[in-house]
């Protein structure tokens, strides 16, 4: 099967990341392709985005390694590092998921040797470039600067790393980007990486096969503000009332120049309360967006497409609520969208709370007793590894989804401080009464036990993972009755 390279570029890049990290946690179902190969470009290596969201996935891998290769199923989607691709062990690249820059830390003007070059060319450089541009250090990005990123992201073309991409790169494999419009690296790194990519005259390894790729592209337009600094004060700072206008002058240059692309997505909204503003390193880390999440099913719903559907087509796609509002739940997405992701969630939110709340006073469950699941927790990384995807407060599911609820236009599909299973979903409850109640702890013990008898493996974790898997299926489907 093919593999799905996604480079995402950029802080928004990071975070439509994390969101698909989320979702493949969840078992939403990916086509196409058996690989997805995240390349996250940044050089800004100290940037709070970024740094959380390659936690995450490398406790992913290790969670889906330990699992093994299944065709479903919570974790079951393989998510790979760029340098674990060629499988004989002949990498020559860093095993990360980032692009390594190699540590770029001078100021923008001694990285073109300002300082170097006659009066003509300088003054040449300074009506290209404003003070701030050339003075900025480059290791926390472009801050902004579209201009700037253009001409240090040119140079990744003939880097170890891109030339090991393409190396490993076969006919059949699939690209996609993600990146916002309106700041820089993304703004930048999305169109120089198109046009190299489908350069019937590049010297990348596998050209031809490049050159034909099918490519999708997540454009992402203003969805959030930032404070502004008092006037007067000196202070770093982007300034993001010109968000709109970067915005329609690379769409108009994507509209004249941008060919190449078999479907593109674009998605926005308008900005609520602004964030801190923060140009870079850690302490750019900002909550998630119900943009973000929105923005990865578009890496999903491009896999959808055959490769005759998008073969020779430009594909065009806009996201649209049913409804405008403020509180979004899994009823307001239209239905495909619903189909997709909804009872998947369901499932995954389930397994995280009743995990978190129950399974350590169930050791005497047959479920948990027939594999020592008490001992195993204790003990194996695994479980620890499981721990931090679900409860890390910097990256895991539970602050995930803490931080799209504290937007204006909000993730709602669960009520977060609800304990009762029957009330956990915004749009379906389960009907109880004096003979009925619903799921709760006894239900889900029955359900589990059921499960661990139709589960052959006696790992631990492999049997606790599918035995959750089969427990929440029946509850979905026979309790809540979700469609």
């Amino acid at each position: 099967m093919a593999k799905l390279f996604v480079f995402g570029i950029g802080g928004t890049g990071s975070r439509v990341i994390r969101s698909l990290v989320m979702l493949m946690a969840a078992g939403v179902k990916i086509k196409n392709c058996d690989k997805i190969v995240p390349i996250i470009i940044d050089p800004d290596t100290q940037n709070g985005d970024m740094n959380r969201t390659v936690e995450l996935l490398k406790t992913y891998k290790h969670l889906h390694d330990q699992l093994g290769r299944r065709e479903e199923g919570f974790f079951h989607t393989n998510i790979s590092t760029l340098s674990s691709i060629a499988g004989d062990g002949s990498a020559k690249i860093r095993d990360s998921f980032v692009y390594d820059f190699g540590g770029i830390n001078k100021p923008f003007k001694d990285h073109v040797g300002y300082n170097q070059l006659d009066i003509d060319s300088q003054a040449l450089v300074d009506l290209l470039f404003t003070p701030e541009n050339l003075n900025n250090s480059l290791d926390v990005g472009f801050r902004g600067s579209p201009n700037v990123g253009s001409v240090v992201l040119n140079e990744i073309i003939d880097s170890p790393e891109m030339r090991f991409f393409a190396s490993n790169f076969q006919a059949g494999d699939r690209i996609f980007f993600v990146s916002s419009i309106f700041g820089g690296t993304g703004a930048a790194g999305f169109p120089l990486l198109l046009k190299n990519f489908k350069d019937v005259h590049t010297t990348l390894p596998n050209g031809s096969s490049l050159n034909d790729a099918l490519t999708g592209a997540m454009v992402v337009l203003p969805y959030f503000s930032l404070e502004q600094p008092a006037p007067g004060a000196e202070a770093d700072f982007i300034d993001s009332n010109t968000f709109t206008t970067k915005a329609k002058d690379a769409l108009s240059y994507y509209q004249n120049h941008l060919t190449g692309v078999n479907a593109t997505y674009y998605i926005g909204d308008t900005p609520d309360k602004p964030l801190e503003n923060n140009p870079g390193r850690a302490s750019q880390k900002n909550d998630a967006h119900l943009i973000e999440l929105l923005s990865a099913l578009s890496i999903i719903d491009f896999m959808d497409y055959s490769d005759n559907e998008l073969s020779g087509n430009s594909l065009y796609h806009e996201f649209g609520l049913r409804e405008d509002v403020d509180h979004v739940q899994f009823s307001h997405l239209d239905q495909e969208t619903r189909d997709r992701v909804a009872k998947q969630l369901i499932r995954f939110h389930y397994f995280t709370r009743y995990y978190n709340a129950h399974v350590p006073n169930d050791a005497q469950a047959a479920y948990a007793k027939g594999v020592d699941l008490s001992s195993a927790i204790r003990n194996e990384p695994v479980f620890k590894e499981l721990n931090k995807f679900l409860n890390s407060q910097e990256f895991g599911y539970e602050s995930w989804l803490k931080e799209l609820s504290r937007m204006e236009r909000t993730f709602s599909a669960f009520h977060l401080n609800e304990s009762d299973f029957n009330r956990m979903v915004s749009d379906k409850q389960v009907e109880t009464g004096f003979l009925n109640k619903g799921i709760h702890q006894g239900s889900f013990v029955k359900e589990l036990n059921r499960a661990s008898e139709a589960v052959s493996d006696r790992e631990p974790f492999k049997a606790t993972i599918k035995a959750f898997e089969i427990a929440t299926n029946n509850l979905v489907e026979e309790k809540l009755k979700y469609s």
